[in-house]
């Protein structure tokens, strides 16, 4: 048995062949393809082949003369062509997607890049509701929704200035565990504007992580004498 949401996001994927590329969503796929993939997600429906009544899914590299059965992709490609195939076919403005911690097969660099591409999204009316342990991906946020202070003018000039988002755009919410009764708590994150982050607690690992450098590395010295 499948549970509804994984069944329905089966569902839409063995559909694709019947489903027309939408303006907005193909740039979006078009850009995480270029920006993120590094190479292009193809599918080709089921006509002809009686023995596979679905679509099949492929990845081509930059500059291959052939592509590659996604299974045989990197899984940092299985696991967004999901996404770039949604983006192209399925998602429109007002609809809700929801992704769950893209951060599990990104880079950090590419962690901030599709953190921009899911802004752009909010920007032609997609709604999104992700799932993230990422301080990467909240630093970003925190610095779109900085830059939504800035004028156009200004903007324009740096690096990801286009997929600016307005306070009210956002929101972070943390999920904390509670022992009695057993369950966890849901409190809103806000923005600290002078770490420029939206703060779950991360740099209090990051700390830790120092002091213990910090810790073992004196007793190291201490021991050598």
């Amino acid at each position: 048995m499948l549970s509804g949401v994984l069944a329905d996001f089966l569902e839409q994927l063995i559909a694709l062949s019947d489903l027309p590329p939408g303006n907005e969503g193909e740039d979006l796929a078009a850009r995480l393809e270029k920006t993120i993939l590094g190479g292009a997600v193809r599918h080709e429906g089921s006509e002809g082949r009686p023995e596979a009544p679905y679509p099949s899914f492929s990845y081509h590299p930059d500059g291959w003369r052939e592509s590659l059965p996604l299974m045989r992709a990197s899984s940092m490609v299985s696991e967004l062509a999901p996404v770039v195939l949604y983006l192209r076919h399925v998602v429109r403005p007002g609809d809700v997607l929801i992704i769950e911690e893209p951060e599990s097969h990104l880079h950090p660099a590419m962690q901030v890049e599709f953190t921009r591409l899911l802004a752009a999204a909010v920007g032609v009316g997609v709604r999104i509701i992700m799932t993230t342990h990422s301080e990467w991906v909240l630093e970003e946020l925190a610095n779109l929704v900085r830059l939504s202070a800035l004028p156009d003018s200004e903007r324009k000039t740096i690096d990801g200035g286009d997929a600016a988002l307005k306070a009210h755009e956002v929101g972070a919410w943390l999920f904390e565990p509670k022992r009695r009764p057993r369950g966890s708590v849901v409190r809103e994150i806000p923005l600290d504007s002078e770490a420029g982050t939206f703060a779950a607690g991360y740099e209090d690992v990051a700390a830790v992580l120092h002091n213990r450098w910090a810790e073992i590395s004196s007793r190291s010295k201490e021991s050598e004498h």
